[in-house]
């Protein structure tokens, strides 16, 4: 695509992004550069967490106005902000007459918005000192950030601004068998299980409250178990589970389950989680069990908000809308298709696509395909 074709939008987001970039390459290397009086800041410290001043107030007197440059984590939210805005612009480009809903854009710009106050702002200031901000930005990066970017259906923007032949290439790989495993409904509740399971009831934690790059790594583990499982839940990304209302549901059911076991944990412990020693008058074991509180309520209010969401949208096109079908439904059809797909047709129909067509109950080439199958393992 030649310089004139690119649309303005997309010059104007990577401008900013790339002024955005510079700026915080020279607020890092002033950081670097500064002394303290005792010693020169370290660059994890640079990276991560710099431009914070020393904690003498309490958090609730600075919500709003303490702040931290996580340079590393701002760099990633610019540039995703940038690439989301980008395919937007190209969509008019690739369908003329088309526009993307401002609706998804806004609630990915959302997303990325709570991201960046979540490894910021005052609760990331303080999440070394307070085990309580630590896990209110738990919940800003593992339910809040991801449900906002999922519902922005970044995946779907993907194919929609994507040349015809990259957009049959990419959709072939996202409806492909590797990322069907990688999403099926079991496997993502399972990593949204083990990720709040093992980040918070294990010795990590203790590490990642005094490690800034362990933290780092914990909020990308955050984020990205968050969208693994919010895509099944909010999402409509051309994947190939699309799951039905009950089945999004009960997944939201069981994470408010493991969130309600991790919190009761917390709260009923006799150790405290490891703080990093600050000007603030803490008393560490009631600072982890009001931790678990947060985990608990905060974590189940969250995902009730979603559920709510969920089903208003479901009861204003229940009328408008096929049947849906569970994620148990979308495996036998899956399996169905992979044993027949390739299977012999009769010579007269080798004009149509291959396959089975149809509900797979009630087509009659269903039904034809399925008896070649069995009668290929009788012969075996």
């Amino acid at each position: 695509m030649s310089s004139s074709r690119i649309p303005r939008l997309a010059l104007v987001a990577w401008a900013v992004a790339l002024v955005t970039l510079a700026g915080l390459a020279l607020a890092v290397a002033h950081y670097l550069a500064a002394d303290t009086g005792h010693h020169h800041h370290s660059a994890a410290a640079a990276l991560t967490r710099g431009g914070g001043g020393e904690i003498t107030r309490p958090l609730h007197s600075v919500l709003f106005t303490a702040w931290h440059l996580d340079a590393t984590a701002l760099a990633v939210v610019v540039v995703l902000a940038a690439a989301y805005l980008t395919g937007v612009a190209l969509v008019p480009v690739r369908s003329p007459g088309q526009r993307w809903p401002l609706r998804h854009t806004a609630s990915f710009l959302l997303g990325l918005a709570v991201a960046a106050f979540a490894t910021n702002g005052s609760i990331a200031v303080y999440d070394q000192v307070l085990f309580s901000a630590h896990m209110a930005g738990h919940l800003a990066l593992v339910m809040v950030a991801p449900a906002l970017l999922m519902w922005g259906r970044p995946l779907r923007l993907l194919i929609t601004a994507s040349a015809p032949a990259r957009a049959r290439r990419r959709e072939s790989v996202l409806r492909g068998r590797t990322v069907a495993v990688l999403t099926a409904p079991p496997v993502a509740l399972a990593m949204y299980t083990v990720v709040i399971v093992g980040s918070h009831l294990t010795g990590l934690m203790d590490v990642v409250m005094r490690n800034d790059w362990a933290g780092q790594a914990e909020h990308l583990g955050y984020l990205v178990a968050g969208c693994w499982f919010f895509v099944l839940v909010v999402g409509d990304e051309p994947i190939r589970w699309r799951l039905g209302s009950p089945a999004r549901w009960l997944l939201l059911a069981i994470a408010m389950a493991v969130d309600t076991f991790t919190g009761i944990i917390l709260m009923q412990g006799t150790t405290a989680v490891g703080l990093v020693p600050s000007a603030l008058a803490v008393d560490a074991l009631g600072d982890t069990r009001t931790g678990g509180a947060i985990m608990w309520f905060g974590g189940d209010a969250i995902m009730a908000v979603v559920m709510v969401v969920l089903v208003v949208d479901w009861l204003r096109n229940v009328d408008h809308r096929p049947a849906e079908s569970g994620w148990l439904e979308q495996a036998r059809t899956a399996t169905f298709v992979a044993h027949t797909a390739d299977g012999d047709r009769p010579a007269d129909r080798d004009d149509e696509p291959r396959g089975p067509v149809g509900d797979i109950d009630t087509d009659d080439d269903a039904h034809a395909a399925y008896n070649r199958w069995l009668a290929r393992i009788d012969q075996r």
